[in-house]
Parts: structure tokens; sequence; C-alpha cells
């Protein structure tokens, strides 16, 4: 709790360690699981050559002064390769209640483009969820965590999900993996059965941000590359990645018609910011229902019934950061609702230490300051995430 405010923490992040897939991969696969060498800073994995990345992947390289306080301000959490004790620590320390865990080496099971292999993939897919649900277990229920669950193999994914909602410490699902490889769209209705499933149990589904993960050309450049070039163009590559990436899919869910036929599926949108989101959801309306919605009428018609602003408003959550410059405005915009609260421990570009303490110099209505802290996470999550602790 902080200035008498209980606090969810809806996006941190889960540290995979380097002996995971040891521990975790079923033996029919383990030999086929990614090649561990190494780490940066016990935050990103490297990876030798084998079979998930045939050329390795080596992050350490030109990364010095991405980590180089992180000892600094990670401590005993650090040198503890992020234990639960020393993370519940950080925790108190900052006035958080609960935390959720987003994957981090393993947002890469998101991708299509990891391997041809669907029970290769679904392997992965458990190993990681059984490590994240393990590593919860003793925190007294106040560490949650993100699970996966497989896009590549429909009925498998849809029996990871049931799996994964009787599994206490996961309370949501990261979003199925839809990129330039993916045999399917996100509308495809060979797709529904995970949508359904999702909507059953009640488990959201969890876009998350990135600059890693593929996006259209128009937006990042093509394969010969542009935009992600750091030597050309710095930052940009990051600084686009999240937000359109999570643009893109508040717009693909919607536009698609998924919401309208799974009214009561939920589906958040972390590490991307919020600034942008009333922008976004006005020019959506307008390209559905507006003036320039004369394009599009037929497909509107057929897929739609609301404008996308109502199903945001209805169905989706999205995650600010404590220190957005423009996050008196959207709180305004959406009256408090919609809207949770992330730190992106322990990541180096986290806001910690003091992170609630830059959320709480906001100047925000006491009541849409305890919406964004708290109830909007619960509407989110549900009374799962509140599971194990004393709070109700």
């Amino acid at each position: 709790m902080r200035d008498g405010f209980r606090v969810i923490d809806g996006d941190g992040h889960m540290q995979e360690p380097m002996d995971m897939w040891d521990n975790y991969m079923s033996a029919e696969y383990k030999d086929r699981a990614p090649k561990v060498i190494g780490h940066a800073s016990k935050i990103l994995l490297a990876y030798g050559p084998g079979e998930i990345f045939p050329k390795g992947r080596d992050p350490r390289k030109n990364n010095d002064r991405t980590f180089v306080d992180m000892k600094e301000r990670y401590g005993k959490a650090l040198d503890s390769w992020w234990s639960v004790p020393t993370r519940i620590e950080h925790m108190d320390q900052e006035g958080v209640d609960i935390a959720v865990g987003f994957p981090t080496n393993c947002q890469m099971l998101g991708s299509p483009s990891l391997t041809s292999d669907a029970g290769l993939h679904v392997a992965l897919v458990e190993a990681y969820n059984n490590w994240a649900a393990d590593y919860c277990k003793d925190s007294g229920g106040r560490v949650k965590t993100i699970g996966h669950a497989s896009s590549m193999d429909i009925e498998a994914g849809v029996q990871e999900i049931h799996r994964m909602a009787k599994t206490a410490e996961i309370v949501g699902i990261f979003h199925p993996g839809m990129d330039e490889k993916a045999s399917k769209a996100w509308g495809d209705p060979a797709v529904e059965p995970l949508w359904a499933a999702l909507e059953e149990t009640a488990l959201p589904v969890c876009w998350h941000g990135s600059a890693s993960h593929p996006l259209p050309t128009t937006v990042m450049g093509n394969e010969q590359g542009t935009l992600l070039r750091k030597e050309k163009y710095g930052p940009l590559g990051h600084a686009l990645g999240h937000p359109f990436g999570a643009m893109l899919a508040v717009g693909g869910i919607i536009m698609s018609g998924i919401l309208e036929k799974f009214p009561a599926m939920k589906a958040g949108f972390y590490e991307s910011n919020a600034g942008w989101l009333p922008f976004w959801l006005e020019r959506l309306d307008d390209h559905a229902f507006g003036r320039q919605g004369v394009f599009h009428s037929d497909h509107t018609a057929k897929t739609m019934s609301l404008k996308p602003s109502e199903y945001f408003r209805r169905q989706c959550f999205i995650a600010c950061d404590g220190d957005e410059g423009s996050l008196d405005l959207v709180s305004y915009y959406m009256d408090g609702e919609n809207i949770v609260y992330n730190t992106d421990y322990p990541h180096p570009d986290s806001p910690f230490p003091g992170a609630v303490d830059k959320f709480m110099k906001q100047p925000l209505k006491d009541e849409h300051r305890r919406k964004i802290l708290w109830d909007n996470s619960v509407k989110c999550y549900g009374d799962k995430v509140l599971a194990g602790t004393s709070f109700k």
C-alpha cells in the first residue's frame, strides 16, 4: 500500500533462469530446447546455435550501457537471480501489494516464426507455464503470472488455457502469436476456439509491447530493414514498436469482429503507454461509423454493432507508465476506467526504484487513482489475482 492506496503492478516481468529448459522441458523434446549459453545482466538470455536459433542469439553484444546501473538499482534481487523473497522485499519498498509477471525471454513463444513444429511449440509453452507457476507459489499469492497457449495447435492451445484456468498462479494468457509467417489471422474462424476458451475461463488475453516482434513493413521497414537499425535511427525502433504494436492489436481485435463474437472476453494491452488511446479510439470510431466510414461500411455492417470505443470500454484494458506526461488527460477521457498500472520491474528501463511514487505525483482524482492502481486490474484479471492473499 502507498499513501492509503492498495497497489497492483499489472505488468512486471518474470526472469527465466538459465536452467529452465533443462528442468521443465518434457523428455521427448528436451534435446530440441533452446541452447542457453549465457546472459546479459540476468535479464536477457544468450542462445547458442540450435533448432530454435540456427545462428544463435546473443544479447550480450553492444549492451554494456543498457545494464550499467542494474547492480546499484536492484542489488540482492539481481544477485539472487530475482528470487521471490527479494522481489517481495522490493514490492514492499515500493508499496506494491500484488505483482503480475509477464515473460521476458519467453515472449518469443508468441511468435510463429520460432518453429514450424507445433509439437515442439506446445512443449515449450507447457515448460514455461510450469516454471512460471512454480516460481510464484512461494509468494503468498502476491506474485502472479501470465501464461502462454499455443496458436500453432489450436486444440492443444485450448487445453492449455483450461489447464491454466485451474492453475492459481496464472491470471492471463499471452496473446496468440500472429506474424507474417502465421498460417492463421486473429479473425480466422479456425482460431475461434482459442477466443471461446478465453471467454469461458475469464482469463484475459494479454498483448505486450515489444520492439522485437515482427510488425508490418509499413511500420518498421523491410527486412533490409530500416527503422530498427539502431546505427541509423537510434531509439526509433523501440519508440515505435511498443505503441504501434498495441495500436495494431487494439484495432485488429475490434475491427475483425472478435469482440463482437465474444462479448465477455477480456483483452489487455501492456507496456505500450496509454497516451495514444483517446486519439486512436476516436479515429477507429470515425473509420467505422463516422465521416471516414464511407470507405468501409460493408465491412462494418458485418463485423460490428458497437463503436470501437464502446468495445474497448466494455472489454479492454491498457497499462500506463507512472511517469507518463499525458496520463491525467487519458484518465479524464476514460473517467479512470480501463487503465491499469505497471512498473516493468525489473527491466533496465523500469522507473524502479520510486516507480509508485512517480505515479502518486500525477495530478489525478483520488477516485481515478484508486481505479488505476487497484480496481481496474481486479476487473481485468478477475478475483483470481487476489487468490492466496488477504485482500478482497
